[in-house]
């Protein structure tokens, strides 16, 4: 026996030594990488142009030059935006968080857009008024849903000397031709490359074109808008007018980033036309074949139709739920959880089966902080831990959450393996034991106060606000806080086991009082059978059992 578990330690002890060093050989590779112009992160994208994965590698050391599309604030936001912006969200903390990179995510607002000034008219305001209110409204939604704020922020009506200079450029370059009223439209036929994003089923500008006067070709498209009556306009050198959709972004990313950036994001449904027309009209402005080095696309939220079959969540179709409504009744930790479920890419089902899992989830991990907390502060005791299979364990966890995350940023597999490690720890913790409560020498406590460490900070690195209140009880600054819930739920545990003996109901109503009150204030307190521990739980989870 004695041999074989020898055998077995050193098995794992060489598995450990060859993982470092592979892990010290692809930093090797990423450094001569890096020598010779891009640094190699270790990480493979998936390309939506040539549909297959490439290295994410990086042109300015390790700074990820990154622009979003934003919003186009006539509206509030529903739940499939919500879901492409936390999945975005995600990926950013994965590359800032796990991978140590400095992320400049610039994120352009369309406040300039047909739907604004239309919505506008119909509310009698002002296109400005009308957009600077949706755009506080975003800016609140994205705080709810604990999504990083961007680096930078740029709003199209602040960017007009820029699009009429990248439009001018175009134009001098043969590229761009006027209409009659006063359009700019960009000529595809002169375009070396076209419609490398579309597939089948993707739509066009088609109502655009088709109202469009004085176009060469029906699938020109507008770079600028000639002025119609009670809308914008601006003047320029081939006519008044406002911005065409496309040559925002374009315009944009360029003042900021230059000719060649490292991601582009946006929701699949953008890819064509939108990004399309993006790089078509920017390889022509820079004289460039590589504008972006990376496209990446999030998949789209469904819902199931009335024919019980899954289909777009789309205002349009009016089977879009509004963001707020959403969190009523549910919290940002859900919706959080619910994102992490699948890729970035993929599409997702927003149904009942779907969310309880979110929330089946979410317990688990509520569950396992608990008992993690209360043993290793020697308020439970539990049956024997082996502490060298709880650090095998957790390193081989750490380990496959890189190689997730490498293979197209794979986090609902890392999310998979963590949920796993706090899972196989938690039944251990609930294994009975003998032995009496308090501070016990268990050196399984070490292992286990590890993968707690490991547990809380995986998933406040993602974003969860769950996780962020189970890291304040181990901070230094809470260090005082702590020893109080732990000398005030210990009183209340003594006075509890003295009622329940007495049958006092009266003092069983008052350990009860205190217990809600506790709660009220973040801390929850769960009576055991001859002892009670508590735990911190975030505001939102306080508000959505409040109602």
């Amino acid at each position: 026996m004695a041999t074989t578990c020898r055998r077995l330690f050193c098995d794992r002890s060489f598995k450990f030594l060859a993982l470092k060093l592979s892990k010290s050989c692809q930093s090797a590779r990423r450094l001569a990488s890096s020598s010779s112009g891009g640094f190699d992160t270790g990480i493979r994208l998936h390309d939506p142009i040539t549909r297959e994965k490439k290295a994410f590698v990086l042109e300015s050391g390790r700074v990820v030059k990154w622009y979003s599309c934003g919003p186009t604030v006539y509206d509030s936001t529903h739940v499939g935006h919500a879901c492409s912006y936390v999945r975005m969200d995600i990926v950013r903390r994965i590359l800032s968080k796990f991978y140590n990179l400095d992320v400049v995510l610039l994120m352009g607002i369309t406040d300039i857009d047909d739907k604004i000034i239309n919505r506008a008219r119909d509310v009698g305001v002002t296109f400005e008024a009308h957009a600077r209110k949706y755009e506080r409204e975003f800016y609140e939604d994205l705080d709810m849903l604990r999504v990083l704020p961007p680096t930078l922020f740029t709003r199209v009506s602040e960017h007009i000397d820029t699009i009429v200079a990248f439009c001018s450029v175009l134009k001098d370059k043969g590229f761009a031709y006027t209409a009659p009223d006063g359009s700019l439209y960009f000529e595809l036929a002169k375009c070396p490359e076209y419609a490398v994003f579309r597939t089948p089923g993707s739509v066009g500008d088609d109502a655009d074109s088709v109202k469009a006067m004085g176009k060469r070709d029906v699938r020109d498209f507008a770079l600028w808008k000639g002025a119609k009556p009670g809308e914008p306009a601006w003047d320029t050198p081939w006519g008044s007018g406002r911005p065409g959709w496309h040559i925002e972004c374009s315009a944009m990313a360029s003042a900021i980033f230059g000719s060649n950036f490292d991601i582009h994001t946006g929701g699949r449904d953008l890819a064509f036309p939108h990004h399309e027309n993006e790089l078509a009209q920017s390889r022509c402005y820079h004289g460039v074949r590589q504008w972006v080095n990376h496209w990446l696309h999030t998949g789209q939220v469904h819902v199931s139709g009335a024919d019980g079959k899954p289909t777009k969540m789309a205002k349009s179709l009016g089977n879009a739920m509004p963001l707020r409504e959403f969190l009523q009744s549910r919290s940002a930790d859900v919706f959080r959880m619910f994102c992490l479920q699948r890729s970035y890419k993929a599409d997702i089902l927003l149904s009942p089966d779907v969310m309880r899992g979110a929330e089946a989830s979410l317990r688990a991990l509520t569950d396992f902080f608990a008992n993690a907390n209360a043993y290793v502060r020697g308020q439970v005791p539990v049956a024997h831990i082996v502490e060298q299979d709880l650090y095998v364990l957790l390193e081989k966890t750490r380990a496959s959450l890189y190689d997730a995350f490498a293979d197209d940023l794979n986090y609902p597999q890392a999310v998979s393996s963590v949920l796993e490690l706090a899972s196989q720890i938690n039944t251990q913790l609930q294994s009975p034991s003998k032995a009496t409560y308090g501070i016990q020498t268990d050196r399984g406590r070490g292992a286990v106060a590890a993968c707690l460490e490991f547990t809380i900070c995986f998933f406040k690195d993602l974003g969860l606000e769950l996780a962020s209140a189970q890291a304040s009880t181990v901070s230094s600054s809470s260090s005082t806080l702590a020893r109080v819930l732990d000398d005030t739920v210990a009183f209340r545990a003594a006075v509890r086991k003295q009622a329940l003996e007495a049958k006092d109901k009266t003092l069983l109503e008052a350990c009860d009082v205190l217990r809600t009150q506790l709660e009220c204030e973040g801390v929850k307190i769960k009576d055991r059978k001859a002892n009670s521990t508590w735990e911190f739980v975030s505001t939102a989870e306080i508000k959505t059992k409040g109602g």
